[in-house]
């Protein structure tokens, strides 16, 4: 179970300038992982089956694009995010074509 202790807030938005950068290591990746991810959200063959994979664009199996943003999404909360005043996604906004 994850530590849900409120962190102290030590970021505001001017904190973060134009053009800045930070480094936040890495996260192994498994292959158990990747398709526990993908049969769980993103079940599109690709990700799920080897042999579908190996017909596909990749040519092998691929690890959602997604799992790779939930990541991403660990790495900065872990960071930075849970010490800041930030108050959540400002939301999606999507048009009709």
């Amino acid at each position: 179970m994850p530590d849900t202790t409120p962190r102290p807030i030590r970021f505001h938005w001017e904190d973060f300038s134009v053009g800045s950068s930070r480094s936040f290591g890495s996260m192994p990746v498994t292959r158990e992982a990747a398709l526990a991810f993908a049969r769980q959200f993103d079940p599109q063959p690709f990700h799920i089956d080897d042999e579908a994979a190996a017909q596909s664009l990749f040519g092998r199996l691929s690890a959602s694009g997604w799992h790779s943003c939930a990541m991403a999404m660990r790495m900065m909360c872990d960071e930075y995010l849970l010490e800041s005043s930030s108050l959540g996604s400002p939301g999606i906004e999507t048009r009709a074509g």
